[in-house]
């Protein structure tokens, strides 16, 4: 399965405007319901989350929509992969202008970094978040070999620590 990009239906008027982020229409895999929903407040430009991803439990598909700012979303394989030519980064720049919303199928790990102040990211989740049943890489391995816009400066201890993937 691949990520997929849907644009949203933003309905204005002199009140402001009114946007969904999120149609059951789209039907993006089949076991359709969202167990949870997170909020993600990044008040400093350069603040990096990621790379994490799944290791056990039920799947965990993602819809990600940026509410306020922008940021740099990358989506990789490469911590199921054992060869470096097989590796896979897909780059997304989302921002509350695209009006979009990217669904991540489960398996594939995600990061970001904040291109604004004060960016504020929305994401739904298939499967309710559990710490035992997740895992990452640092940003900077070089077996991921990813190239970010601006280099991170906010990063948190635990997304320093990650143990290389090679």
């Amino acid at each position: 399965m691949e990520p997929k990009y849907f644009e949203n239906e933003i309905f204005k008027d002199s009140r402001g405007e009114f946007r969904r982020f999120f149609d059951s229409k789209w039907a993006m895999v089949k076991e359709q319901t969202f167990s949870q929903a997170s909020i993600s407040k990044n008040p400093k430009c350069q603040t990096l989350r990621g790379m994490h991803f799944q290791t056990s439990g039920p799947l965990e598909h993602k819809l990600i929509t940026v509410l306020s700012g922008s940021i740099h979303l990358v989506i990789s394989n490469a911590h199921l992969v054992s060869d470096k030519t097989e590796v896979r980064n897909m780059h997304f720049p989302l921002s509350e202008d695209s009006s979009g919303s990217l669904f991540v199928p489960s398996g594939l790990a995600t990061g970001w970094v904040s291109l604004k102040d004060n960016t504020v990211i929305s994401y739904v989740m298939t499967a309710r978040f559990q710490e035992c049943e997740f895992s990452g890489f640092r940003f900077d391995d070089s077996f991921a070999d990813i190239t970010w816009p601006l280099i991170p400066e906010v990063i948190s201890q635990k997304d320093l620590l990650w143990p290389p993937l090679a």
